[in-house]
C-alpha cells in the first residue's frame, strides 16, 4: 500500500520541496493551507496532492490528531515570524501526530541550539524555538519504543535568499558594479543550500526510517565566504559584484525591517558559525547531489540589469 505523508506547511519553500519530492518518489501527499486559491495551492492539486483549507494553530490536539489520521509520515517545519508560540504550536502537531494511532514517522526540520553552543550568551528564538521542538519529539520518540520514529533535516542560509533579503544593488555613483552588503566578517564562511534540494532528503528518511532514526541531516552545498559569494555572483552575471562588510552595529540602523533580527543572527555567526561540528554535513552529499550556489543561479538564469 502507498505511504500517505502528510506535510505541513506544503506551499511555503521548504515544504513545497518537499511535497514535490514525496510525490516523484511515489509516496500520497497531504497538505493545509489557509488559502485554497493560491497558485501553489492550484500546482500541489495539479501534482495530485490532497490540499485542505486547515489552520493548525487554531485546532486542539485532538482535532489536529483526527486529521492526521491514516497518514503513515509527518513532515513539520515551523516558521518563527508567523506564528504566535512556535514551540506550543510545534509540540502541539508533535504530540497530536503520535495520537493519530497510524503516524509512524515524523520528520522535523530543526535548527542548533544556540544556548547551548554559546553557552548561554545567545538566545536567536528562530533556532532555540526549533531546538526545543526537537527535544521534544526526540523524548515522545523515545518512550514509544521505536513505534514512532523521528528524524531532522536542517536548513542552512537558502541560495534563495539572494533573490529576496539580500540581493547585490547597484553601487553607489557606479552604474556598473553591484554589492551586496551583509554584516557576516569577511573571512566568516556560512552554510549555503538550494532550499529545493530538502525535499530528497526527507523522501529518503521516510524511505529508511531505522537508518535515519535520531539524525540530523543537515544541508550545506557550499561553505563560503562573502568574497567568495560574490565572486560566483560576477562569473555568473559577467558584472562586477563586490562584498561589503559593514557591522551588525550599523546593519541594525539599515531602513529593512528584519535588520534587527538579521543583525543578532550575524553576531552569532560571526562567532559561532551556522552548524556547529557535531552536525555531519556529509550526510545529505551521500543523499544527492547538492546544487551549489553557482549551479542555483545558473538554473534560474540569475541576471543582473
Amino acid at each position: 500500500m502507498t505511504k500517505l505523508i502528510s506535510v505541513l506547511n506544503g506551499t511555503g519553500l521548504q515544504g513545497g520541496s518537499v511535497v514535490r519530492e514525496l510525490i516523484k518518489d511515489g509516496f500520497k501527499v497531504k497538505t493545509f493551507t489557509r488559502n485554497l486559491n493560491s497558485n501553489v495551492s492550484k500546482e500541489l492539486r495539479g501534482l495530485g496532492v490532497e490540499v485542505i483549507e486547515y489552520d493548525f494553530e487554531e485546532k486542539s490536539k485532538e482535532e489536529i490528531a483526527q486529521v492526521l489520521q491514516g497518514s503513515y509520515g509527518v513532515y513539520l517545519v515551523t516558521l518563527t515570524p508567523y506564528t504566535k508560540n512556535e514551540v506550543e504550536y510545534g509540540v502541539k502537531v508533535a504530540d497530536a501526530s503520535l495520537l493519530a494511532g497510524t503516524v509512524k514517522h515524523i520528520v522535523f526540520s530543526t535548527l542548533p541550539n544556540t544556548m547551548e553552543i554559546t553557552g548561554g550568551k545567545v538566545r536567536l528564538p528562530d533556532f532555540e524555538n526549533k531546538y526545543e521542538i526537537e527535544k521534544h519529539i526526540r523524548q515522545i520518540s523515545k518512550k514509544s519504543n521505536d513505534q514512532f520514529v523521528s528524524s531532522f533535516v536542517s536548513a542552512p542560509m537558502y541560495h534563495q535568499n539572494f533573490q529576496t533579503y539580500y540581493p547585490p544593488a547597484k553601487t553607489q555613483g557606479d552604474s556598473d558594479s553591484y554589492s551586496i552588503t551583509l554584516p557576516g566578517k569577511p573571512d566568516l564562511k556560512l552554510d549555503y543550500g538550494d532550499i529545493n534540494d530538502i525535499g530528497k532528503l526527507v523522501s529518503e528518511q521516510f524511505k529508511n526510517p531505522a537508518k535515519y532514526s535520531g539524525i540530523i541531516v543537515p544541508l550545506s552545498s557550499d561553505e563560503l565566504t562573502g568574497d567568495q559569494v560574490a565572486e560566483i555572483f560576477s562569473k555568473v552575471t559577467g558584472k562586477k559584484v563586490v562584498y561589503n562588510y559593514i557591522p551588525t552595529t550599523e546593519y541594525r540602523k539599515s531602513n529593512d525591517l528584519e535588520a534587527g533580527t538579521i543583525a543578532d543572527m550575524f553576531d552569532y555567526y560571526n562567532e559561532f558559525s551556522y552548524f556547529p561540528s557535531s552536525f555531519d554535513k556529509t550526510i545529505a552529499k551521500n543523499i544527492t547531489k547538492l546544487t551549489n550556489l553557482e549551479e542555483f543561479l545558473r538554473t534560474i538564469n540569475f541576471k543582473l540589469e
